[in-house]
């Protein structure tokens, strides 16, 4: 399972893949830098809300590949030399989408410190994003690589959920918004900071109300979803 797990890690995280990606995720840090003349809590809302939608693209690019490029390259068949079941394969594909998701969090959050202290910002916000960017990995992986599995177009399906689902519909219905997994990670992130600008509740988090151990259990509950589906389709497209 970790030889698994490490050779889709080294399928996704291409030098010229994991740059652009990180590029693309990193580009809040830009109006960290710009916003010097904003207040805390308006460059708050300003970065959070622009990650919702790089940095998930982003991971959304990446994950998206974690089986389809074997399937694409005509390998996949080669990756049950080993015997392993459906349900552990699945687990170590969802895995691995979370670690390259997370691996480029952890470069766009280390750009977004800079950012921060490019424009002058306090490190308290930005210091804690570490989590925002692992809770919406784990999320987002448990998503996109069932899908990226699934559908031969997953990136514009992706995009249209992103676009559609996260940033419109969540912010008109309040039910959507419950279950969007940006909110839930930002509960998590705004959860554990010190103290954070109402501004952030009303523009990022609205109606979710922040909670680490509430978001970390919705997160897994979407883990297993996505565990479940991924099983679902290797045993029926596949007969793995």
């Amino acid at each position: 399972m970790i030889t698994l797990i490490g050779h889709l890690l080294r399928r996704m995280l291409t030098p010229g893949r994991t740059l652009g990606l990180l590029a693309l995720g990193a580009l809040p840090a830009v109006s960290l830098w710009l916003a010097s003349s904003f207040s805390e809590d308006e460059t708050y809302a300003i970065a959070v809300t622009t990650q919702g939608f790089t940095y998930v693209t982003a991971v959304l690019i990446l994950t998206v590949a974690t089986l389809r490029d074997e399937r694409d390259g005509g390998t996949f068949p080669f990756l049950y030399m080993r015997p392993i079941g459906r349900g552990a394969f699945s687990a170590a594909s969802l895995l691995g989408g979370i670690a390259a998701g997370a691996l480029v969090g952890v470069g766009v959050w280390l750009v977004t410190i800079v950012g921060s202290v490019a424009g002058g910002k306090s490190l308290v916000g930005t210091g804690a994003g570490i989590v925002l960017y692992l809770a919406a990995a784990i999320g987002y992986a448990s998503i996109f690589v069932p899908l990226g599995y699934l559908a031969p177009r997953s990136i514009l399906f992706g995009l249209g959920y992103v676009v559609l689902f996260e940033q419109v519909a969540a912010n008109v219905v309040p039910g959507i918004a419950r279950i969007s997994v940006w909110r839930i990670a930002t509960s998590i992130y705004v959860d554990l900071l010190p103290s954070v600008p109402r501004r952030v509740y009303l523009e990022v988090l609205d109606p979710v109300q922040p909670g680490a151990a509430a978001g970390l259990v919705k997160l897994g509950f979407v883990f297993l979803v996505g565990w479940g589906v991924l099983t679902w389709a290797l045993r029926n497209r596949d007969a793995v």
